[in-house]
């Protein structure tokens, strides 16, 4: 796929092993992150949240929980993630990967 030159049918595998898709869905999805280019705003989007959770997690401390950071993601709507990053962090820094 796009990293580290995953193969078609590795990634059928992978999305089997860890998506738990039957063969032919995940030979679809596999197929599908080779030429849709929607599909890196899916992992960009992904890598972002996974980065805010970390950072908050990190500035929220003992008081951090997973249902605490989804309630307070979710409390802000839809906004893209770095404005996320402006209203949960005291100090969002520019980083967003």
């Amino acid at each position: 796929m796009h990293t580290q030159g995953m193969t078609v049918d590795e990634a059928t595998r992978f999305f089997q092993a860890h998506a738990y898709m039957e063969e032919h869905p995940a030979r679809r999805e596999a197929l599908r992150g080779t030429f849709d280019p929607g599909y890196l705003n899916y992992t960009l989007g992904k890598l972002m949240l996974l980065k805010l959770r970390q950072d908050w997690r990190r500035q929220e401390g003992s008081a951090y929980s997973l249902r605490r950071f989804h309630d307070a993601t979710l409390s802000w709507g839809a906004p893209p993630v770095p404005l996320l990053r402006q209203v949960m962090l005291n100090e969002p820094g520019t980083e967003i990967l």
